[in-house]
């Protein structure tokens, strides 16, 4: 296996789990229910984390690609832009998810509200932008 393969096996991680994560977020609010907001948060943190080899995959599998006949360096530079845009979202999403979990677990109010508020936002944003990374690549 290459990094080519690598990163075609790990690449709809980011994409489908910010997605799954997302969902779930978003409903723990119907309920108010904090388990489900809880798993949200895991699972935000757990994709952030598995998003790191993601990236360094594609950068390899850049390198393996640039030679190849038929291959638009153009497309290959903005899905890298997109990716590295996106890698930032996610990873201060994961972060903010991290920061969440850490309270949850401190205070038995559980997080601030501002917690929830940039999770909720930055996790809006990096999904988004790991679609737009999905649809360039």
């Amino acid at each position: 296996m290459n990094f080519d393969h690598l990163h075609l096996l790990l690449n709809h991680v980011p994409i489908i789990g910010f997605v799954i994560a997302l969902a779930l977020f978003v409903a723990s609010f119907a309920g108010r229910n904090t388990d489900v907001r809880r798993s949200a948060l895991i699972v935000f943190a757990v994709v952030a984390l598995v998003t790191i080899p993601t990236f360094v995959s594609g950068v390899a599998a850049d390198r393996t690609i640039a030679n190849d006949a038929g291959i638009s360096e153009a497309l290959v530079k903005r899905h890298e832009g997109a990716a590295m845009l996106g890698l930032w979202f996610v990873m201060a999403t994961g972060g903010a998810a991290m920061t969440a979990l850490w309270r949850f677990r401190r205070t038995a109010a559980g997080p601030p509200r501002a917690d929830i508020v940039a999770v909720l936002l930055l996790s809006t944003i990096a999904t988004g932008l790991m679609a737009r990374t999905g649809n360039t690549g």
